[in-house]
């Protein structure tokens, strides 16, 4: 406290005490705790310290001296206080610096502070006693009793919410109590609502609870326990052994363990695919308590990852199957080549030579086109022109193409029409290409003096083309997936037969494209095979259109007189174009770049510009899109030729520029077909 007065001294203080104690005494608070509560009473002076205390003794609550700021924030540090009492003026660190530390100090910033001073103190400092919190301000020479009051309200305060957090805490207690003797169904009720079996065993490893979802596969109650062994007759035999092992390990060791076996279902018996995790159970010490045991079923994904590796070995062996066609075609042509400029063959050999060369490219050229169509069918690509077709002309062709391959091979071909009528909607080419695909396919797996066999008819609105043969069949196991992608029956290295399976697959899509359905029957091996393939007939209308395109192609071809430049960066490319160009009249200028050819243009305009699009530095594009500025599409046709066959790559050409864009490699009759009917469009 502060100086009472500098001529009274410790005194006037022993007697303020002597006054004090001789106070009316008063009732002690009426804890119903039972506990006492501690005050902190903080002065410099000893003698106001015991004053103090005989003031508040007779509330018999707990009364802690400090005499100091600094010993007072010790004291706050190791005991829980409800009320402190602490003079203004100190040496050192005095009241209100010692309040405002309290009140930073988030274990003690909430506890009650009555300052006591013998000089009367500022508004400003009353105001930041307050903002420290300071509940009052006495002024010495205060009541005895008025003191006592003020203390007893706090401490009354402090025991009530000390004993409210008690209640709390004992609430808290029996809350867990009760969550601990719910604990038991609440973990049943929570595993019956999991997706999974789930198995639970004591330490001994007897299995005692399994969840609703287990006893509904198994169909098992869980009445009693049971060992391991019980439970181990509902998998599968040949997985058995592999989760008994793991078992046992896991066990051994008390770890955590996952294995994947097969369950029969107690339904149906079947066995599905489970992914079963084991997990030890420890007590509070890490003492082993039991075991859980999880089983997911996976049926779905383990088949699903079955039929994605079976998917990736027949890619595997697709790879490996077009490396082999193509490069025996190119060893064919190499041999043959090599012996060509070696100038040792005669007329007859050099015929045969020449002939078994151009049945190499075209066979080189059918398995790249066969590549891009599966390409094209997986992104969706492939686009069609419907028109009104006959079907009976498609199979004529298809027939026609086919015949030298049969004849060779000395296979029959027999063709049967009973259709009224054969006109459909649909895409020309494609469908003949189904027809050719399926005559192909019966062919190769036919042997000698065999028969293959095409039949068309018509049922209601429908027209079913049927190819049949005499050939080794198809088995039971591969006729599911004869039309999928990859697919082939006897696809390792000594199989029989060539090809990329991929031929079946395209007539499945293309046949789907038009509106119809494909479908393969076989007795089994050895017993040949039929393929039908149905589509809907189409009103019946004429077809000359049709026919006079036919007529038109087969015109003969001539391009005397025309001036052309060939453009193209491959000296080989470029030069077999402008010989054949020349062997139908035209008068060919080459050149090996863009640049190139813009400086010949600028010499000489040709009539026609035939280039290539991938060219290094400046490709087709550019050229063209140069060409234009200088030259309009009236003084000058051009033409682009392409590796690059998707639709998109052909709209470009057009866009840039070009009036015609046709994909490498290139028939020499269509070339020339092209090129005339683009002079004859100019006129």
């Amino acid at each position: 406290m502060d100086d009472i007065e500098n001529s009274e001294g410790d005194e006037a203080g022993i007697s303020e005490m002597k006054t004090l104690q001789q106070a009316p005494r008063v009732e002690r608070i009426p804890a119903g705790s039972g506990v006492r509560a501690n005050i902190l009473l903080v002065d410099d002076r000893p003698a106001n310290l015991l004053a103090l205390e005989a003031i508040l003794d007779p509330l018999e609550q707990r009364l802690v001296r400090a005499t100091s700021g600094e010993e007072a924030l010790e004291k706050l540090q190791d005991e829980e206080f409800a009320l402190i009492l602490m003079d203004v003026r100190m040496p050192g660190m005095d009241g209100l610096r010692t309040a405002e530390v309290i009140c930073q100090r988030e274990s003690a910033a909430r506890i009650p502070i009555i300052f006591l001073t013998a000089v009367p103190i500022g508004n400003s400092d009353v105001a930041s006693g307050y903002a420290r919190g300071a509940v009052d301000f006495l002024l010495k020479p205060f009541d005895p009793e008025i003191l006592r009051s003020k203390v007893s309200v706090f401490v009354d305060l402090h025991q009530k919410e000390q004993m409210i957090k008690r209640q709390g805490a004992l609430l808290r207690q029996r809350e867990r109590e009760a969550f601990e003797r719910r604990s038991e169904l609440r973990f049943r009720s929570l595993m019956d609502a999991l997706p999974q079996c789930v198995w639970v065993a004591r330490a001994d490893l007897t299995f005692y609870y399994w969840n609703q979802r287990a006893v509904d596969y198994i169909g098992m109650q869980a009445t009693v326990a049971v060992p391991p062994d019980r439970l181990f007759e509902f998998v599968h035999p040949d997985d058995l052994p592999t989760l008994k092992a793991e078992w046992e390990l896991s066990t051994a060791n008390q770890h955590s363990s996952e294995v994947k076996v097969r369950f029969q279902r107690h339904s149906d018996g079947e066995y599905r695919w489970f992914l079963m995790r084991g997990v030890p159970h420890l007590d509070e010490s890490g003492k082993l308590s039991g075991w859980i045991v999880a089983a997911t079923d996976i049926h779905s994904e383990h088949q699903a990852l079955q039929e994605a590796e079976a998917a990736n070995r027949m890619k595997e062996e697709f790879l490996a199957t077009v490396s082999h066609e193509l490069r025996n075609p190119l060893n064919a042509i190499m041999g043959w080549v090599h012996l060509l400029r070696s100038g040792k063959l005669d007329t007859a050999k050099s015929s045969k030579a020449l002939e078994t060369i151009e049945r190499n490219v075209h066979l080189q050229t059918a398995l790249i086109d066969d590549i891009l169509d599966v390409s094209r069918i997986m992104r969706g690509k492939i686009n069609l022109s419907f028109r009104s077709v006959r079907m009976g002309a498609v199979v004529d062709a298809a027939l026609a193409a086919v015949r030298p391959t049969a004849d060779a091979k000395g296979v029959a071909l027999e063709c049967e029409i009973a259709a009224a009528s054969d006109e459909i909607s649909g895409d020309a080419d494609r469908l003949q290409q189904i027809v050719w695909n399926l005559l192909s396919n019966s062919i190769k797996f036919t042997p000698r003096d065999g028969l293959v066999t095409v039949r068309m008819e018509q049922h209601d609105d429908e027209l079913t083309l049927t190819v049949s043969d005499t050939g080794r069949g198809i088995s039971q196991d591969f006729l599911p997936h004869v039309f999928d992608r990859f697919s082939q029956a006897d696809s390792g290295s000594t199989r029989a037969h060539g090809g990329l399976g991929l031929g079946l697959a395209i007539v499945r899509h293309l046949v789907e494209l038009h509106a119809g359905t494909v479908e393969a029957v076989s007795d089994g091996p050895g017993k040949g095979a039929t393929f039908s393939v149905r589509l809907p007939i189409r009103d019946s209308r004429t077809a000359a259109s049709s026919d006079d395109h036919r007529q038109t192609v087969a015109r003969p071809l001539q391009l005397e007189g025309v001036s052309i430049l060939v453009v193209d960066d491959e000296p080989d490319s470029r030069e077999v174009l402008a010989e054949i160009l020349r062997q139908y009249g035209a008068q060919t200028k080459t050149a090996a770049s863009a640049e190139e050819a813009l400086s010949e243009i600028a010499h000489r305009a040709p009539q026609v510009l035939l280039s290539d699009i991938g060219m290094p530095s400046v490709d087709g594009f550019e050229l063209v899109r140069r060409v234009r500025e200088l030259i309009p599409e009236s003084d000058m046709l051009a033409m682009a030729l392409t590796g690059l066959g998707s639709s998109h790559d052909r709209k470009r050409a057009v866009d840039e520029g070009f009036q015609v864009c046709m994909v490498k490699p290139v028939d020499p009759d269509r070339l020339v077909e092209a090129i005339k009917q683009l002079l004859a469009s100019r006129q």
